[in-house]
């Protein structure tokens, strides 16, 4: 588990996930090389409202998107009881 103000490198393939556990908005900052992760990012992100300051929970049709883009970016997600 890291908490504030940790760093943490992993090897290529490592599965991991994150969750804030916590009752306090949280941030996070993900640095990815080689670059190109970005992309899947721009295809299946949803921009916040102008003005707002955080995100809804992903809909289930956005969260299936996600699975089905991104393996073309070397990406496999393990959706939780699957």
């Amino acid at each position: 588990m890291a908490t504030a103000g940790m760093f943490v490198n992993m090897p290529v393939g490592t599965p991991y996930s994150f969750k804030n556990e916590s009752d306090r908005p949280a941030k996070m900052l993900i640095s990815v090389a080689p670059a190109g992760l970005e992309q899947m990012f721009f295809e299946v992100g949803v921009p916040l409202a102008q003005g707002a300051t955080t995100a809804a929970p992903p809909t289930k049709d956005e969260i299936e998107k996600m699975v089905s883009v991104a393996p073309r970016y070397g990406i496999e997600i393990k959706l939780p009881g699957h």
